[in-house]
């Protein structure tokens, strides 16, 4: 399978992905294909196995400094479709992606281990009128806190370094979604930047993509462009497209 590569997408060139194009994530790729090494390559978002959604997502424009540099908008657009999926938001904190992900169209099962902060998620959610059938709040102390097979994408905003036992956590995390099982990160990159912890405390998606590979995900990639100072990971397994065409190398 001829190997290539989307502009902005991968930072190493033997860092490859089989790249199925499918329907539901076509909009994610802006830019040429371009031939790289021989090498089978991937699109972290192809191959789920979904059918087109049904609705269209809501545009989600910038309206505070926070969403100017966290560019919700072009997050969403970069990861597996969203709408009428299930989505368990990690560590949610302030719950400033899992309101981002409610909007985009997603039901959200937001995972916050602090009973303290889980409660202001919930009031915040009541005083936004957004029902538990779009925004479920878990107190969860130790473990995932998922039924098995209960969410079709995984999203984690917190600091990966400060993950306690990452790589065991996250494939727990993986083991409870349906398949593909796509697991979405986003952290700071190890630069300089206005906002985010001091670039001691953070990784390469470099890295990460290295430990992912740790969890037995097939198919992985990277942005590293499309946000001003972060970068986002999607690791999942690959599932084939029954309407791809193999391009012998």
């Amino acid at each position: 399978m001829t190997t290539v590569v989307v502009e902005g997408y991968l930072r190493t060139p033997f860092r490859t992905m089989h790249l199925q194009p499918h329907p539901a994530c076509l909009a994610a790729f802006l830019g040429l294909f371009v031939a790289c090494d021989p090498k089978p390559a991937s699109d972290p978002t192809a191959g789920t196995g979904s059918s087109e959604p049904t609705a269209t997502a809501p545009q989600l424009a910038p309206a505070s400094e926070e969403d100017a540099w966290r560019k919700p908008e072009v997050l969403v657009s970069i990861i597996p479709p969203v709408v009428g999926k299930s989505v368990a938001v990690l560590f949610a904190g302030d719950g400033y992606y899992a309101f981002k992900l409610v909007e985009a169209g997603a039901r959200v099962i937001a995972i916050e281990p602090d009973g303290a902060q889980a409660g202001r998620l919930r009031e915040a959610a009541a005083k936004r009128g957004i029902g538990t059938d779009r925004l479920e709040v878990r107190q969860v102390a130790q473990g995932t806190g998922l039924n098995p097979g209960e969410a079709d994408m995984a999203f984690c905003s917190r600091s990966y370094l400060t993950v306690p036992d990452r790589i065991n956590y996250f494939r727990q995390v993986r083991s409870a979604l349906k398949s593909p099982a796509p697991l979405v990160l986003v952290d700071f990159a190890p630069a300089e930047s206005p906002v985010g912890p001091p670039v001691s405390e953070r990784i390469s998606e470099q890295a990460v993509m290295d430990e992912m590979e740790l969890l037995g995900c097939t198919d992985i990639g990277a942005y590293g462009k499309k946000l001003p100072y972060q970068w986002v990971v999607i690791a999942m397994d690959f599932v084939p497209d029954p309407d791809a065409v193999e391009v012998a190398p």
